[in-house]
């Protein structure tokens, strides 16, 4: 529900429109019969202010910007994260959301938005981190609080404002200013901007009197009006969500119990099977009918995924860096061992937490099992570091979790949409070579609930297994999907070829207990698209435990 307070510390942008002032007349003409009660009335006017103001009810923003924590000039000003907007078009109002990592202080702070209209106006190089970007109009909010409202500089400037230092000459005290703990939400008539409806921007973020940080840090972010909502590449986020809880209703495990497992098969050989976020229902069915006579399988399933009640979300903080989903996960998995009394089991895994869950228990208890196998997955999320400008170097170990946490959870993951999150997983194509099989993998993989999925996969994104690769004394089997060149000579594969086949080749480090095996013209379902070669992989590697 929107604050009380946020309604009052909005700047008016000019008159409400007709038909709300001839609302609130018509009710408060029907809220002065006798027979009306106190409490009706009550709740009635404070309906009608929250009608009165749909562009502030409104939480939903397209994100054309982010950047990384610690490259402002000064830590103890704000630091920005992340660029958001939306437009409410029936009032013309464009709305900016500049987030930040910290430093905020609600009662002074200062905030431009750096636009190029490219309207022909004379341009000037912006001053901050950000110098190349070249600007014809600024908005200015640099502002100090007290109990009659913000004070300071406000309003809207243009290039020969900036050079006489007069960064309001245009309009003066026309923005609307709401301060959040994360961010500052800014407000402004279109019009008072630009006639157009295509513009470019930068976010400066800092105190009341000086700059501190910008975003971007080079190039800037594209706001086109009039531009269809993507079906794929969505990039919205919903500032009333956290999807690190769960919404009134879930029913949750204890952490102290096992997650749901079960055995099938007859074989001497036992596996443990154990489906991954990106694996679906039915991602180990045709490897099990195939091979019921060779293993005996003992498929444990992560909580939350294939339909069973997820854990409870951590109750203090997210504790990503300590992966307890993960680590609770890896405890079942030793405790089935355990109890089963299986001898030298071979764990078989297909995307996280499976995939790291297995790697931790082989390297830190490498006596309880005899192997590995990982299919069609990454061990890592490939994440530059924020002091390389070309994005090419990988992040260190240390800094991983702190960029998951801070950047990646807390300014996206936290409030993305189910709407985004569908627009930008996996599609159908990159899970299979046969379409029909690929849809009902992704029908499959959507049926967890959303805060599950963003759970593990931030979890995976603060793990880095492969920094105790040197500790790895567990054969281990890499079965890695070779696709076929038509698919990834595509553009808009780039991202699949870096994840799933570059990454083993680039960044992951070479293990002599490591045997990574390319399937060609399979997909991420590799043991679905080349059952024959998956299946006699894995049986050669079996033996080979035995000897």
């Amino acid at each position: 529900m929107i604050k009380y307070d946020r309604l009052l510390a909005c700047r008016r942008l000019g008159p409400q429109p007709r038909e709300a002032n001839s609302l609130s007349y018509l009710i408060r003409g029907f809220c002065m019969c006798h027979r009306f009660s106190l409490l009706a009335k009550a709740l009635l006017f404070l309906a009608v202010i929250l009608l009165a103001q749909p562009n502030l009810m409104a939480q939903t923003w397209t994100v054309i910007a982010q950047d990384a924590k610690g490259d402002g000039k000064d830590p103890s000003l704000p630091d920005a994260a992340m660029l958001a907007y939306r437009y409410d078009k029936q009032a013309d109002i464009l709305w900016f959301r500049i987030a930040v990592y910290r430093g905020l202080k609600p009662n002074a702070f200062g905030v431009n938005l750096i636009f190029d209209t490219d309207t022909g106006a004379e341009k000037l190089n912006w001053s901050g981190m950000n110098s190349g970007f070249r600007f014809d109009k600024i908005l200015t909010a640099r502002v100090t609080r007290d109990d009659k409202g913000y004070s300071g500089t406000i309003g809207i400037g243009d290039a020969a404002g900036v050079k006489a230092n007069k960064l309001n000459n245009l309009l003066q005290n026309n923005l609307r200013i709401i301060p959040e703990s994360d961010a500052v939400l800014i407000g402004v008539k279109r019009t008072d901007l630009t006639d157009g409806m295509k513009m470019k921007v930068v976010a400066s973020v800092g105190s009341n009197e000086v700059w501190n940080d910008d975003v971007p840090n080079v190039g800037s972010a594209a706001v086109d009006l009039t531009a269809p909502k993507p079906t794929q590449g969505l990039r919205e986020i919903d500032t009333q969500r956290n999807n690190f809880h769960f919404p009134p209703g879930i029913r949750t495990i204890a952490a102290d119990q096992m997650a749901a497992n079960t055995r099938r098969g007859r074989g001497k050989q036992p596996l443990i099977l154990i489906p991954g976020v990106y694996s679906g229902l039915s991602s180990f069915d045709e490897f099990i009918a195939r091979n019921q006579s060779l293993y005996t399988f003992y498929i444990i399933t992560p909580p939350g995924l294939d339909d069973t009640p997820p854990r409870a979300m951590p109750s203090d903080d997210l504790k990503l860096g300590e992966r307890p989903w993960t680590r609770l996960l890896e405890r079942d998995v030793l405790r089935l061992i355990k109890v089963r009394r299986l001898v030298s089991p071979v764990i078989v895994t297909d995307s996280h937490p499976g995939s790291t869950a297995a790697l931790d228990i082989a390297i830190e208890n490498p006596s309880v099992i005899g192997g590995v196998v990982i299919v069609g997955t990454n061990l890592i999320q490939f994440l530059p570091s924020p002091k390389d400008p070309t994005r090419r170097t990988p992040i260190n170990a240390s800094d991983r979790v702190r960029l998951v946490e801070d950047g990646w959870a807390l300014q996206w993951f936290k409030y993305v949409t189910p709407e985004t999150w569908l627009s930008n997983d996996m599609r159908p194509e990159m899970l299979s070579r046969e379409l029909q099989r690929g849809q009902k993998a992704v029908e499959e993989i959507e049926r967890a609930p959303l805060e599950v999925k963003i759970r593990y996969l931030c979890e995976f994104w603060a793990s880095d297994v492969t920094t105790n690769f040197d500790k790895l004394h567990v054969p281990v089997l890499v079965l890695t999907p070779g696709f076929d060149e038509k698919y990834l000579s595509d553009p808009a594969h780039v991202f699949t070829k870096m994840a799933y086949v570059d990454l083993w080749d680039k960044v992951i480090p070479k293990s002599p207990y490591v045997d990574i095996v390319k399937i060609d013209n399979a997909r991420l379902l590799v043991l679905d698209d080349q059952p024959v070669l998956s299946d006699q992989t894995i049986a050669a590697f079996v033996r080979r435990l035995r000897h």
